[in-house]
């Protein structure tokens, strides 16, 4: 039987585990502990003065994610999963706020969530270095070529500077990415911009293969960091196009991965963060353009020298499993899974050379084949799309915000085709 029943605390903590219950220990100070690796501590010191509401929230998307990750999914796909995390203080989430959160998970990860909270026992941690200075926003850096568009973006459009955040677990290719992206930022505009990289993961290896939760626990610390800095604005850069979840083929769901940045996800997470009295407002600002669309417009804004090689170092890639290939590499963008073809098609669109090192094109003979293979679903249902179309009655009958312009969605998601379109899958 997988785990299902989890408990989330302080490394400190005295409080007992429930019997049929996992306990996973967050460290104090960052470092590990035998469950859980984190380069912030429990009560998230190092990011100075935080609400009680937005530590709160990066515990239970914490938690959330630890499970997630933990808990082996059946054949049946569905699992009822339990999390009891301990809270600086409960009094907020009483009320619509915790039912909220638990829908949000739902309707992240497919999964039934049962959420409580018990009030944490040991005492907060001071924060380290005291107040840090106010700032107007703050911008999510995953090391994805679309929050690398977002950033050259938004550092090109806002008279201040977002401070940039980022989170990694074990993928070697994201940190990576991450790194190459930092460097570049720090060599190419002055003053050089803020990033702050948090690691945070599980100990033991992970059952489950995909982390359809990291989303949530990625905008959580977004939001802590706002918090800390009085910011009115996270951004999530993602293209429009991807956010939309739409399925390619009647017999394929829209893969719940990419509903990180749905325009529903965003709606949901703002009301949230409403009921529990933050601040901060979620916002995608490319939620109405292509990659290509917005690979385009961050060209057209004449950024540094040498923007387009680092896109091509950035991972987009859904897979990274090309190190279970002979030959092959799993740092590597594959080329022909969904979000590698979105990719290929947004450079194609936008009319940049692609700099990209894909798996697709280095692969030769049985190795090539082979990679053929392993994307045969992938393929076929982008190149039934692009051939087909996708049906309005698939929006129609798809969850949007109450403000949603369908018409405008059914326009955008024939745009994004089109780049798809452009690109060869054989």
């Amino acid at each position: 039987m997988p785990l299902t029943h989890f408990y989330v605390s302080g490394e400190d903590s005295a409080n007992p585990t429930p019997d049929d219950h996992f306990r996973l220990r967050w460290p104090t100070a960052p470092g590990e502990t035998d469950t859980v690796k984190s380069a912030v501590g429990w009560w998230l010191p190092s990011l100075g003065p935080i609400p009680s509401q937005a530590i709160d929230l990066v515990r239970i998307a914490g938690g959330a994610y630890l499970v997630d990750r933990l808990s082996g999914r059946p054949a049946s796909f569905t699992r009822r999963l339990q999390l009891t995390v301990e809270v600086a203080d409960s009094a907020p989430w009483e009320g619509e706020a915790i039912n909220q959160l638990a829908q949000l998970l739902f309707w992240l990860t497919g999964d039934t969530w049962e959420l409580q909270l018990v009030q944490d026992p040991t005492s907060p941690e001071e924060p380290v270095g005291g107040a840090p200075d106010d700032a107007e926003s703050v911008a999510l850096l995953s090391g994805g070529l679309d929050s690398y568009l977002g950033a050259l973006h938004l550092l090109s459009t806002l008279s201040e500077p977002p401070l940039f955040v980022g989170h990694y677990d074990t993928a070697t290719a994201v940190r990576q990415a991450q790194n190459t992206v930092h460097s570049w930022l720090q060599e190419s505009y002055t003053p050089a911009p803020s990033y702050t990289q948090m690691e945070f993961t599980q100990a033991a290896d992970k059952k489950e293969a995909s982390s359809r939760s990291r989303s949530l626990l990625f905008v959580a610390f977004g939001v802590a960091v706002a918090a800390s800095r009085n910011a009115s604005t996270l951004f999530v850069p993602e293209n429009g196009f991807t956010s939309l979840n739409l399925p390619l083929h009647p017999n394929r769901a829209g893969a719940l991965s990419t509903r990180s940045t749905h325009p529903e996800t965003f709606y949901r997470v703002n009301t949230l963060l409403r009921a529990l009295g933050l601040t901060t407002a979620v916002t995608n600002p490319f939620a109405s353009y292509t990659k290509g669309e917005e690979m385009r417009l961050v060209a057209d804004s004449h950024p540094p020298a040498g923007w387009d090689r680092v896109a091509g170092l950035t991972v987009s890639c859904s897979k990274l499993d090309g190190a279970r290939i002979k030959g092959g590499n799993s740092t590597l963008n594959c080329g022909l899974c969904y979000a590698c073809v979105t990719r290929r098609g947004a450079f194609i669109g936008a009319g940049i050379a692609d700099p990209t090192i894909y798996l697709s094109n280095e692969f030769s003979g049985d190795a090539r084949l082979e990679l053929l293979d392993r994307r045969y679903s992938d393929r076929a249902a982008i190149s039934y799309a692009t051939t087909r179309g996708i049906d309005d009655d698939v929006i129609d009958a798809g969850t949007w915000p109450p403000d949603a312009d369908l018409d405008l969605i059914s326009d955008l998601a024939r745009r994004g085709l089109d780049e798809l379109g452009k690109v060869d899958l054989t």
